[in-house]
């Protein structure tokens, strides 16, 4: 079903949402006559006003919305949760320094676990592998709060830990394992030059990568670019886009191998919005690890900042088009915005 779902989606991309709204509520007048009729006949009673308000699901998105990319309609919190009961692979995508994004992602975590009584792994991209052990230790010591402070969370480079906690508060109270699912940082580094070769050889094995392939080199090639404020020389491009195809190896590793060894129930993944993309990203090498999966084992929520009110506001379309593709998401969770300063001011690479 959610392959059709897809499907549809898509093609509805493909048109103007104008076009996509009519042809499901010609769907809907010709399997529905009888209910069809009678929206009419209120329609036809309602003032001229009334019948000028638009369909909700036109709107351009705001904070607190939901879209459901397959259903291409805006749902409730409880109907978020409810599509996603079941679900093996959870995948929740944030804005780093977006303190919003981490209690949203903790809303769900905990909503889920508690209605289905499930004990998903909560695999993070934040906590490095070689970090696991220290983590299992930490995690029967002390409570979720005093938790950064015992993993050195403040040497990291993270957002303060304070804003992640409620993600692990909600993982305690439901008796949900940790799990650490980044690159050690000692292999980063040495990637960029050495590629494939820097990895240990335990660790090149699980992940087995082949090579990128050229429509996602592309895309992180670009992305890496404008990350780095276009002040990388392109020859080293591709060289940290190796390190991106990595690291969402080694996360889609790290859920694949909890839900083998510590969680039947399967496992939510915490990290970047570019990580969790549906069609390049974690869920890509979660297909190459478990060939058998299919796409209702994995769901992607990405939570997303809203632009301020104003003229021409963005439609959904073009928030997922900004992470490269229309297919990135199964559900947009929007949030308000935050001030920043801007990334690229008085920048130096390699400094």
């Amino acid at each position: 079903m959610k392959t059709v779902f897809r499907a549809r989606t898509r093609s509805c991309f493909k048109q103007s949402l104008s076009l996509c709204l009519a042809f499901a509520a010609m769907i809907a007048a010709t399997e529905f006559p009888v209910r069809s009729a009678q929206a009419q006949a209120r329609t036809s009673s309602q003032p001229a006003g009334m019948r000028d308000i638009p369909d909700a699901n036109s709107l351009p998105p705001a904070p607190g919305l939901i879209f459901d990319m397959a259903g291409q309609r805006y749902i409730m919190f409880d109907d978020l949760v409810s599509h996603l009961a079941g679900t093996r692979f959870i995948l929740i995508g944030e804005k780093h320094d977006n303190p919003i994004h981490h209690h949203h992602q903790a809303q769900l975590v905990r909503a889920l676990s508690k209605r289905e009584g499930t004990k998903r792994a909560v695999v993070w991209e934040m906590f490095n592998r070689d970090q696991q052990e220290s983590l299992d230790l930490a995690w029967q010591a002390v409570p979720p709060e005093e938790l950064g402070s015992e993993m050195k969370w403040g040497e990291s480079g993270w957002p303060s830990w304070h804003d992640y906690a409620p993600i692990a508060e909600a993982a305690k109270e439901n008796g949900l394992p940790m799990v650490a699912g980044n690159l050690p940082r000692d292999v980063l580094r040495p990637m960029i030059n050495e590629g494939i070769s820097a990895l240990p050889t335990e660790l090149a094995q699980k992940l087995s990568l082949p090579a990128l392939p050229d429509d996602i080199a592309a895309r992180f090639d670009q992305e890496i670019a404008v990350g780095h404020c276009n002040m990388l020389p392109k020859s080293q491009l591709p060289d940290f886009s190796l390190v991106q195809f990595a690291r969402d190896a080694s996360l889609a590793r790290a859920m694949i191998d909890a839900n083998k060894t510590i969680s039947p129930d399967g496992a939510f993944l915490i990290a970047g919005a570019m990580h969790v993309r549906d069609d390049i990203a974690v869920p890509y090498h979660l297909r190459r690890y478990a060939p058998d999966i299919d796409d209702n084992d994995i769901a992607v929520v990405i939570l997303v900042e809203a632009d301020d009110p104003g003229e021409d506001l963005p439609g959904v379309r073009d928030y997922a088009l900004r992470m490269g593709s229309e297919n990135v998401a199964d559900f947009m969770w929007f949030t308000n915005d935050l001030p920043r300063a801007d990334p690229c001011e008085d920048i130096q690479i390699g400094q």
